[in-house]
């Protein structure tokens, strides 16, 4: 270690140990002895090498490391707390590489922190896709990476990186729970902490806690949301219960009287220790669906989370590959309803013309050697001369045969483009049990969007053939015969997950 290594390293722990040593004084109402030679006027005195200084605190912090809990973290680190400490505090556990739950929880939390209280608001706002319609790093990953720049962080490993994909599905499924107590039978909260439990040194990554924080933070505020509306419904029935004459010790049910209801103390559930405030959390919500029971009819299950599968249409015979889980081959998930799969629609229209700006952009800006090849996330994107030309055209805005003409050609090229993308996305992601979902139902939306641009191509053909411009009609022949194998290569790969749709032609 240089130097000025060992200098930067040091001030690190300095601004640990200063805080470290707050939250115990204040823990123990008194002053801590602090070891020979780390006396805060010691630190700095000629001679000392900085490199010694930081092992000998080291040490001493990883015994303070076993009195600071992630509950003391989360008591002192408020809103209006200096982001450089919290960004001291992410340096020191990335390069500490613990396995233990103390420190990983304390990390979990510090990068949450970070990610809650940007400098600037809207920092971490994703902006744009990728040529193919791939989002990029995201701008709190990129942070994250400025931040443990210096530290020597092992790679993802395959595991890891599945694990990771698992946060963006119950990110969604999150989203769409709307009670308290759906939250809490969810499940969602523990098999958070299973997955973050299971990972190595990669927990401290910047790509996992970049996947993390967001999630984190969504949680927290969701569960905020949900729990506040559960306790001032419980609360508000106990009080018309109460206005009404009735006793508290007035039952709701088999477990609770109104006297338990009225004995509900939320803040002191919110701030007792993670591990015990799981059997608060469920008592809140027993006692949420007491109240329920008493305030609204029984009413049927909602359906709300149950995909509707795709009817089991013939596809193109596979290629000979390995068998398809039966479980998986049975449905393919599709929106709940037609205004999904409207949704679904129209997110991929906005992906596909923010594909064909992409590749118009490159290929006005690139030398007029290389604009035919376009760089996209899992390969080189290749036209042909004439597809060149249409998106370098100065007339795609125009209402004319020529504009129809190029506008078509570009269509049928970014969706092109947008395939290879979900192809590969979805074959990383074929072996887990739902990641592959999204990236099948992309592909089905994509077969949807073929069709129709096809049949807009066929009828720029037959404009073009009844005016004599043969090469015009020969020019959209070529891409839609590159279109039909592109088709080709979604069917096999839908085939390899078990989805069958139904086959599309140009």
């Amino acid at each position: 270690m240089s130097f000025s290594d060992a200098k930067w390293e040091l001030l690190i722990l300095e601004i640990v140990h200063s805080f470290y040593l707050k939250l115990l004084q204040e823990a123990l109402q008194g002053e801590v002895p602090v070891p020979k030679g780390l006396e805060s006027g010691t630190l700095h005195l000629p001679g000392r090498e900085p490199e010694e200084v930081a092992d000998l605190m080291r040490q001493w912090l990883k015994l303070l490391d076993m009195a600071i809990t992630p509950a003391m973290l989360r008591e002192h680190l408020k809103d209006d707390s200096d982001l450089d400490l919290a960004e001291a505090l992410l340096r020191y556990y990335a390069r500490k590489l613990s396995h233990t739950d103390f420190d990983r929880d304390k990390t979990d939390f510090v990068s949450t922190f970070i990610y809650k209280h940007p400098r600037v608001p809207g920092q971490w706002d994703k902006k744009g896709v990728s040529m193919d319609g791939v989002a990029p790093t995201p701008p709190y990953e990129i942070a994250l990476m400025e931040i443990l720049d210096d530290a020597e962080l092992p790679d993802l490993t395959p595991e890891e990186s599945r694990n990771l994909e698992e946060f963006e599905f119950m990110r969604e499924e999150l989203e769409q729970i709307e009670q308290f107590d759906k939250l809490i039978d969810s499940g969602l909260m523990l098999k958070a902490r299973r997955l973050k439990h299971d990972f190595g040194p990669g927990f401290y990554h910047p790509h996992a806690l970049a996947t993390i924080a967001p999630y984190n933070n969504l949680l927290g505020r969701r569960f905020g949301e949900l729990f506040d509306r559960a306790t001032t419904q419980i609360r508000s029935y106990a009080e018309e219960m109460e206005k009404r004459g009735a006793s508290l010790s007035h039952r709701i049910n088999d477990e609770f009287t109104l006297q338990n209801l009225k004995q509900l103390e939320e803040e002191k559930i919110l701030l007792t220790e993670y591990g015990r405030a799981q059997d608060y959390f469920r008592h809140v919500a027993r006692m949420k669906r007491a109240v329920d029971g008493k305030t609204s009819p029984a009413k049927p299950m909602s359906p709300t989370y149950a995909p509707i599968p795709a009817p089991p249409i013939p596809a193109p015979e596979p290629k000979p590959a390995s068998p398809v889980p039966a479980s998986r081959a049975e449905s393919v998930p599709m929106s709940g309803d037609v205004g999904g799969m409207r949704a679904a629609a129209t997110q991929e229209d906005s992906r596909l013309r923010s594909v064909e700006d992409s590749i118009r952009a490159w290929v006005r800006a690139a030398d007029q050697r290389y604009r035919e090849v376009v760089p996209m996330k899992f390969g080189n994107f290749v036209l042909l001369a004439h597809e060149a030309d249409a998106f370098s055209a100065d007339y795609i805005q125009e209402k004319s045969f020529r504009g129809d003409n190029v506008r078509a050609l570009m269509r049928l090229l970014a969706i092109m483009a947008r395939m290879s993308a979900e192809i590969e996305e979805l074959k990383q992601r074929q072996s887990s049990n739902h990641l592959w979902r999204p990236h099948a139902q992309n592909l089905l939306s994509l077969l949807d969007a073929a069709k129709a641009a096809t049949e807009e191509a066929r009828r720029v053909m037959r404009l073009a053939a009844d005016r004599g411009l043969v090469d015009k009609v020969n020019a959209f022949n070529q891409t839609l015969e590159k279109l039909s194998g592109k088709i080709e290569q979604v069917h096999y790969s839908l085939a390899m997950v078990g989805v069958k749709p139904e086959l599309a032609t140009v």
